[in-house]
C-alpha cells in the first residue's frame, strides 16, 4: 500500500502515506484473525501486530520493548494462564530477542551513506542473506529454553532448513496467496495456485531433507523449574538493557545450564489408572511394563531424554520381566521387584515379594508390600513416578497438596510432592482415600511432562 501510494506525486508529498499503509495492515490483519477463526495464538499475534502498527499512527517507534511489554501485559490479562504455556513463552521471547538485535537483522550493519552502486547492490545481498540467517537463529536461541522444557526435543539443523524455505515463502508463497486472491474473481488464478503449489512443494522436499540428517531433532532430558527461570531471566537481561549491562545474562544463563543439565531421573513412572508404567531396565533405559498409553509413554521416554517412539518400546518386556493374564513383574536395576497386579488372586503372591505393587484395583489389607500404589491411591495423587535409592523410594505424585495452586486446589490432601520412605515397613501403602474412590474418579491425566 505504501509503495502503491509513493507512485503518486500528490499523494506522497502530501499525504502520510506511512500512516495510511499502517492503517491498512491493522485492518487487513484484524480481518484474517476474524476469518481464521480467532485462535489464541492468533490472537496474541494480533496484539503485537496491532500495538506496534498503532504506534506508528502516534509517531512513535514501532519495534520497541514498550510495545512489546504493553502486548504482554494485554494479553496476560485476557489469558493469565498463558504465561505459563508454551505458546506465549515461545512467542514473546522471539519478538524480544529479534527487537534486541534488530540492528543486525535489517542490514543497517551493510549500508553505508555515500556508497556506490555496486557497493550498495553488494550491501543490499549481505543484508538479505544475514537477515535470513539472523532471524532464524535469534528466533531459535530465544525458543530455546521454553521448547526444550516444554517439548525436550530441539531441531539443531532448523537453522539451514529455514534459510532454504523462507526465500520460498517471502518471493513466492505469499505474493502468490495475494495475486491469487485478487485474480479470483475474474477466473484468473489458475496458474497462481500452481506457482504456489510448486513453491510449497519445494518446502516440503526441503523439510523432508533436513528431517533426513542424523541427529535431526535431538531429544534431552527435561530440567526442572528453576533451571527455566534462570534461563528466562538471562533471555530478560540479554534483550531489555541497551548497554554492558547485556552481560550481567551470562550468570544467570550459565547457572540455569548447569541445572539443566542436572535433570531429575525417575526409575519407575506410573500412569494416573494404574494399568502401564515404564521400568528403568539394566541398560539405563526405560521399557513398558502393562498398557500403558501410547502418548504417556512418548513423554515419559522424551523426559529421559530417550528418542526412540512409543510403538518401539510398546510390546516388549522390561529386562528381567514377564506378563500373563494376572499381571506383569519386573525388576529394577538394584534388583528389587515391580509387580503389576490385572488380577485379584494375583495379590498373594505379588504382595509377598514385590518391593512395588502397582494395581488398578483396590488392594485388599493383608498386602504387606513395602509401597502399595492402587485404585485410592492413584484417585487421590495421580500419577506417581519414583526414584530407588538405597533407603527405599523417593517418590513424586501429579497432584498434591503441596503442589495445588489458587486457581486450582487440591481437592484432597496429600503427602508433599516428594515423600522419601525410610526402610519401609510392611503394610504402609502410600496415603490414600477410602475405599469410595474409582478410577473414574480419579482427577487429572497423567503429566505430559515427568512430574516436575
Amino acid at each position: 500500500m505504501r509503495a502503491l501510494l509513493a507512485f503518486v506525486p500528490f499523494c506522497a508529498l502530501v499525504w502520510p502515506i506511512k500512516k495510511i499503509a499502517a492503517g491498512f495492515a491493522m485492518l487487513g490483519v484484524t480481518a484474517y484473525c476474524a476469518f481464521s477463526g480467532w485462535d489464541i495464538a492468533a490472537e496474541r499475534s494480533l496484539i503485537m501486530t496491532l500495538i506496534m502498527l498503532g504506534a506508528i499512527l502516534v509517531d512513535r517507534p514501532a519495534l520497541s520493548m514498550r510495545n512489546l511489554a504493553l502486548a504482554a501485559l494485554i494479553a496476560l490479562a485476557r489469558e493469565p494462564e498463558g504465561l505459563l504455556g508454551p505458546s506465549f513463552q515461545m512467542s514473546f521471547g522471539a519478538v524480544a530477542g529479534l527487537i534486541a538485535c534488530a540492528r543486525l537483522i535489517d542490514g543497517g550493519l551493510f549500508r553505508r551513506p555515500g556508497a556506490g552502486r555496486i557497493e550498495r547492490l553488494v550491501g543490499t545481498g549481505l543484508a538479505a542473506v544475514t537477515g535470513t540467517l539472523a532471524t532464524t537463529l535469534v528466533a531459535q536461541i530465544a525458543t530455546a529454553p521454553f521448547a526444550t522444557y516444554h517439548f525436550q526435543t530441539i531441531q539443531p539443523f532448523g537453522l539451514i532448513g529455514n534459510a532454504l524455505t523462507l526465500p520460498l515463502v517471502s518471493l513466492v508463497v505469499m505474493p502468490a496467496a495475494v495475486i491469487g486472491i485478487l485474480a479470483y474473481p475474474f477466473a484468473l488464478d489458475r496458474p497462481v495456485w500452481w506457482l504456489m503449489g510448486q513453491a510449497v512443494g519445494g518446502m516440503l522436499a526441503i523439510s523432508e531433507w533436513i528431517a533426513g540428517f542424523d541427529r535431526a531433532t535431538l531429544v534431552l532430558p527435561a530440567f526442572g523449574t528453576g533451571a527455566l527461570v534462570l534461563l528466562a531471566a538471562g533471555l530478560l537481561l540479554a534483550t531489555l538493557p541497551v548497554s554492558r549491562l547485556r552481560w550481567l545474562a551470562l550468570p544467570p544463563a550459565l547457572l540455569g545450564l548447569g541445572l539443566a543439565a542436572m535433570p531429575d531421573r525417575f526409575d519407575l513412572y506410573i500412569d494416573r489408572q494404574g494399568g502401564g508404567a515404564a521400568v528403568r531396565g539394566t541398560d539405563g533405559r526405560l521399557a513398558a511394563l502393562g498398557s500403558p498409553s501410547a502418548f504417556v509413554l512418548e513423554q515419559w521416554l522424551k523426559a529421559d531424554g530417550d528418542g526412540r517412539s512409543a510403538k518401539a518400546v510398546i510390546g516388549g518386556v522390561a529386562q528381567s520381566g514377564r506378563c500373563d493374564r494376572l499381571g506383569c513383574t519386573a525388576r529394577l536395576p538394584d534388583g528389587r521387584a515391580i509387580a503389576l497386579v490385572r488380577d485379584r488372586r494375583a495379590f498373594a503372591e505379588d504382595c509377598a515379594r514385590a518391593a512395588v505393587v502397582i494395581t488398578r484395583l483396590a488392594a485388599p489389607p493383608t498386602c504387606h508390600a513395602p509401597l502399595v500404589i492402587d485404585r485410592r491411591a492413584l484417585a487421590a495423587h495421580g500419577a506417581v513416578a519414583l526414584r530407588a535409592d538405597r533407603a527405599g523410594f523417593t517418590v513424586r505424585y501429579a497432584h498434591d497438596e503441596g503442589r495445588s495452586v489458587p486457581w486450582r486446589p487440591s481437592p484432597n490432601p496429600g503427602p508433599s510432592p516428594v515423600q522419601r520412605t525410610e526402610t519401609p515397613a510392611p503394610g504402609a501403602p502410600i496415603p490414600s482415600e477410602p475405599d469410595a474412590a474409582s478410577p473414574e474418579a480419579a482427577p487429572g491425566d497423567a503429566p505430559t511432562e515427568p512430574l516436575q
